[in-house]
């Protein structure tokens, strides 16, 4: 995958991954890319609220929606559409009364209301001696009361906070105008309470996320300190998949988003259709989307994944599935792959073509309905660029420190010493390295005959 986003990289792609695993740090600081860490110091933040009139359309609803229902119930939870359309429609009028303020309502909304709250009255039971007259002024006074709450509801500025605010207040009212019932309001505040003002996680979804991301090329994200946080989690996630939207949209140029594990997290009935979403809408702007993972019960175990990837990913790389070979029946019917695709894949790593030649390792590709076989063969210098073997890069480092260079020299110069060492593999040259405690200058440069 650090060949992959390299390659889209250099032809002109802009690159944004969301990592669990420090596993992009090396390439992403030969870049000179942005690498943001996820620490309760300094958290991941944006401000999802915070959008200008021409922003806000039934893509943005529906995120924000989706953002406030897995705060609420969780990834896992189960949403039932009385709930899903109650937020929605809470988002709806927050915007409304910031954008628009609330003066009252039109005749033809009284109207509406009055007409609604006529038939919730007459059905209920000890109301059958009251007149007609008498009927029609009590709903114009309730009428009246909910015309006076919605005036007293303001949104000052566009913010998590701010919506907290109107949504404590307003969800009751909703309820109580259309007689809803079972909308448990106090384990909605309590939830969301979290990341509202003075909580664990008020600055995550509070502080606008740094603008000068939009003009990065090569952005990693790395959220391994919370990946086995049940909310933060797949929240994080969800916000990254945002930014990655609105970067998509705003640039002209080709782009992709990279979702190594953190995909998991996501990979719910509550985000399966803003999975779809995503995929379909990186289309039209020529964009793309790639989940990779190191367990194949991922893919084989969810109705999710393959709803929501699988079925919306033109290009599949599997690396060798020699230890699944007795079980790929699954995995071959998921992925649809062909009886010639699966004798490709099991001669990964294993024929003899390898005289002659420097390490290499092989991949199955398949782009739409051509597959293949290829070997990657990557240079010294891109190996020590993608490496996240610990000794490997404390000697990287030492050479770093002493030389006082840029991390590209480093690894030029580290990688010159170890073609000259004679060592072929890495590791028992980084250990040399690191006993030795500071450059071996074992390459010598060549100087010009005078």
């Amino acid at each position: 995958m650090n060949s992959v986003v390299r390659q889209l990289h250099e032809q002109g792609t802009d690159v944004v991954i969301v990592d669990t695993g420090n596993s992009y740090e090396g390439l992403c600081e030969y870049l000179g890319g942005k690498y943001i860490s996820y620490t309760e110091e300094c958290p991941i933040t944006m401000n999802p609220f915070r959008i200008n009139r021409q922003e806000l359309n039934v893509e943005k609803t529906g995120f924000l929606k989706n953002l406030v229902l897995l705060i609420w119930k969780g990834s896992q939870g189960t949403v039932t559409k009385t709930e899903d359309r109650l937020i929605e429609q809470v988002i709806t009028e927050y915007y409304d009364t910031y954008f628009n303020g609330f003066d009252g309502f039109t005749p033809p909304q009284r109207e509406d209301l009055r007409k609604s709250l006529l038939i919730d009255e007459r059905n209920k039971s000890g109301n059958r001696a009251e007149s007609e007259t008498e009927l029609n002024a009590r709903i114009e006074t309730v009428i009246d009361e909910i015309e006076r709450r919605r005036k007293e509801l303001k949104v000052e500025s566009l913010s998590f906070n701010t919506f907290y605010e109107f949504s404590v207040q307003r969800i009751p009212d909703i309820c109580n105008e259309n007689s809803i019932t079972g909308i448990d309001i106090s384990t909605y505040r309590y939830m969301m309470k979290d990341f509202y003002r003075g909580g664990n996680h008020d600055k995550t979804l509070n502080e606008n996320m740094d603008s000068s991301l939009f003009d990065e090329t090569f952005i990693v994200f790395e959220i391994d300190s919370i990946k086995d946080d049940p909310l933060l989690f797949p929240l994080v996630t969800l916000i990254i998949m945002d930014v990655f939207l609105q970067k998509m949209r705003i640039k002209k140029n080709r782009k992709v988003l990279v979702i190594e594990e953190a995909w998991k997290a996501i990979a719910s009935p509550l985000m399966a259709e803003y999975i779809k979403f995503m995929y379909k809408t990186a289309r039209k702007f020529w964009a793309s989307v790639g989940v990779v993972t190191q367990e194949i019960q991922d893919i084989i175990g969810s109705e999710i994944v393959k709803e929501a990837i699988i079925n919306n990913s033109d290009v599949v790389m599997l690396l060798d599935q020699s230890k699944f070979r007795e079980r790929f029946d699954t995995i071959k019917a998921i992925l649809g792959l062909t009886d010639v695709d699966c004798k490709k894949i099991f001669t990964i790593n294993r024929l003899e073509n390898k005289e002659g030649r420097s390490f290499f390792r092989e991949v199955f590709i398949r782009r739409g309905t051509t597959s293949g076989v290829y070997g990657v063969e990557e240079p010294h210098e891109c190996y020590m660029t993608y490496t996240t073997e610990r000794a490997e890069k404390e000697a990287l480092k030492l050479y770093k420190a002493e030389l006082q260079c840029s991390h590209k020299e480093a690894i030029e110069r580290y990688c010159a010493d170890w073609d000259a060492s004679g060592i072929n593999k890495s590791l028992p040259f980084a250990q040399k390295v690191n006993a030795a405690g500071k450059v071996l200058n074992l390459h010598q440069p060549k100087t010009k005959q005078q």
